[in-house]
């Protein structure tokens, strides 16, 4: 494919341009991708990650401090560094390595991360936070099957995480940015026993799954088969049945979905720590499409209103991660009024939240 340019300031998830801007790209990239520094910028460092080496070397011997770092090394695996290795660094990471993206998607999500509008991103997780923690429970509704799920996020132990805005110095965050979440223990930590206790009932999957694998090459093949069983639900929902986060059963009223109940279902029976809701995500970045594909970026897609999603498994505890976009769906306070989602209403109240963008699946 033809070269693809950026320009360092569009990415205002860095904040006010200045100093030192790095494009960090793959060894697969072989100059294809090129920056300019733009408005406010000094300069545009361009470095390549080799295969199999540590982004975070690469990070302490090359990156000045304080420098802005946008990341691109698709089908490369990469760690997020530890803050003492970041600094001052702002961070932003294209997820690239989990899911297969080609070159067409790559420029796709880096266009969609250069064009978001992160000033909005932020009002939108400040009035999400705020409606949440004047609202004990909440409530995932859709209404084309009427399915319903009562979420008490006072229930149990809860980190809400957000993965959308500007970034500070020092902090990571996914690229394109956009994703507000609850999980119950700390993210990229998988605990046993860790449940989202307070989730309870019918949650509707009605959107693009997303497969994520490690970095264990001989798996490529059945993630690719997994996401095409699962891939009907587009167009043919799917229906988890959920007691105090916990999958019971897995159903649908739509013949033509059997094969993604099918595929759930034998993974619930092949490990049990998939029955685990691991996380309720809320995409709200309206600035990009969900692609037609296995992409891990997916998750931050917000349609108009935000779309809710719903991961479970955690790689490399479990083979696959999984990801499953309900666009259909509403979050509702007590009081009915629409928190996000397809009947999006006002905002109210506040909510602490951890603002580290650190994922596993990158």
């Amino acid at each position: 494919m033809s070269p693809i340019e950026l320009v360092a300031s569009d990415f205002r998830q860095f904040g006010a341009p200045h100093g030192t801007f790095c494009l960090i790209t793959g060894a697969a990239d072989h100059g294809r991708t090129r920056c300019r520094p733009g408005d406010g910028y000094e300069r545009v460092l361009s470095l390549t990650l080799p295969t199999g080496a540590a982004l975070a070397d690469l990070l302490a011997a090359e990156v000045p401090d304080g420098a802005d770092v946008l990341v691109a090394c698709p089908g490369q695996f990469l760690d997020s560094p530890a803050p003492e290795i970041l600094g001052q660094r702002r961070l932003a990471v294209l997820p690239a390595g989990s899911t297969p993206l080609s070159e067409a998607q790559v420029d796709y999500f880096l266009a969609a991360a250069a064009r978001t509008d992160v000033e909005q991103q932020d009002l939108t997780a400040r009035r999400f936070f705020e409606q949440v923690s004047g609202s004990d429970r909440l409530t995932v509704v859709d209404d084309q099957t009427g399915s319903e799920a009562e979420f008490d996020h006072t229930a149990g132990d809860v980190v809400w995480n957000q993965q959308a805005g500007e970034l500070s110095p020092g902090e990571q965050q996914l690229a394109p940015g956009g994703k507000l979440s609850v999980m119950p223990a700390e993210i990229n930590t998988f605990a046993p026993g860790a449940r989202l206790l307070g989730l309870t009932g019918t949650l509707t999957l009605s959107g693009w799954p997303i497969v994520h694998r490690h970095d264990v090459p001989g798996d490529g093949p059945d993630q690719q088969r997994l996401f095409d069983e699962l891939a009907c639900m587009v167009a043919h929902p799917v229906q988890l049945v959920v007691a105090a986060g916990v999958i019971e059963t897995v159903r649908t009223d739509d013949d033509a979905a059997r094969p993604a109940v099918e595929a759930l279902t034998r993974l619930l029976e092949q490990d049990p720590r998939y029955r685990v809701i691991w996380e309720l995500g809320f995409g709200i970045n309206t600035a990009m499409d969900a692609l037609p594909a296995n992409c891990g970026p997916n998750e931050v897609h917000g349609g108009r209103s935000g779309v809710i999603h719903l991961g479970i498994g955690i790689t490399p505890h479990t083979r696959f991660a999984l990801a499953f976009l309900c666009p259909r769906s509403t979050l509702l306070a007590a009081d009915g009024s629409a928190v996000l989602g397809r009947r999006k209403d006002t905002p109210r109240g506040r909510l602490n939240r951890v603002s580290s963008a650190s994922c596993g699946c990158h």
